[in-house]
């Protein structure tokens, strides 16, 4: 039994020791099964560690934004049952979906020009949905791997008649962003905290990598304030880190650690109307 103790964890961790014995630089074991929502137009379900999320890619037909009369549209979102996140603060959901979001939009990852049917008029917009089905810690880098997976999976959408339907190419991608959260506790630097370690940080750090030399969007959570001469080593560490993540990406390079367990249920994914998609 893990006992929930902040002060525990910044002893161990004084020490250079973790709850569960890993290296503080050290991710959990990671399993990844691609598509496994039906509803979906593609879906990623990640594990790290007890955090197990899934997220899934829908479309829907819509009027452009006034200030964007030549773009589609990008909505993300997070789902959850409330006891899942009774140990984080209120209304979190709503900040780690904006940092889902600014990565995707700062990296460009989506051409929304792409997703414009006709100027001013008719085009694409993109829902992105995740849901938390067990939460232990790390949420951005499980749901990021997971939506960045996704779409790299999804064929693109086009209109006929007023309904969407998918080609048989995949979704143009320019960039695929990974972000990285480094946690400082008692002045030690760690990645891939369990909810535990999530209450003992000064502060995380979290950075969307486009790869090792280029970043497109940060984040600082915690209270504790980072030293301009912490920022080298935070970045240095996230660059490798990067490396790990983005390997799950590509199947063919790791097989062994990408699993399918053809037992295991998922919730379904509700049809459009939208934007309050949720998997149940």
């Amino acid at each position: 039994m893990r006992i929930s103790s902040p002060n525990l964890v910044k002893n161990l961790v004084s020490k250079g020791t973790r709850l569960e014995g890993r290296d503080f630089l050290e991710y959990r074991n990671i399993k990844v099964e691609l598509n496994p929502v039906d509803k979906a137009e593609g879906s990623c379900y990640v594990e790290m560690g007890d955090t197990k999320v899934i997220v899934g890619v829908k479309f829907g037909v819509m009027e452009p934004y006034p200030d964007t009369p030549n773009e589609g549209g990008l909505v993300v979102s997070l789902n959850y049952v409330p006891i899942v996140f009774q140990d984080l603060e209120k209304n979190i959901d709503i900040e780690f979906s904006r940092v889902i979001d600014r990565s995707i939009r700062e990296s460009n990852m989506l051409n929304m020009e792409d997703f414009c049917v006709t100027k001013g008029e008719k085009a694409i917009q993109v829902f992105i949905d995740g849901y938390v089905l067990n939460y232990d810690g790390n949420l951005v880098d499980a749901l990021n791997l997971a939506a960045v997976k996704a779409l790299k999976n999804t064929k693109m959408p086009k209109i006929e008649k007023g309904e969407i339907v998918l080609t048989d190419q995949n979704i143009k991608l320019n960039h695929l962003p990974i972000m990285v959260t480094i946690s400082s506790i008692e002045g030690n630097y760690m990645v891939d905290l369990n909810k535990t370690e999530e209450k003992a940080i000064d502060y995380s750090f979290i950075v969307s990598f486009l790869n090792e030399n280029e970043t497109c969007a940060m984040q600082k959570m915690g209270t504790g304030g980072i030293k301009s001469s912490e920022l080298k080593k935070l970045m240095e560490i996230g660059k490798e880190k990067q490396k790990e993540l983005r390997k799950f990406l590509f199947n063919s390079q790791f097989k062994k650690q990408i699993t399918s367990q053809s037992n295991r249920t998922f919730p379904t994914m509700p049809a459009l109307p939208r934007p309050n998609l949720s998997f149940i």
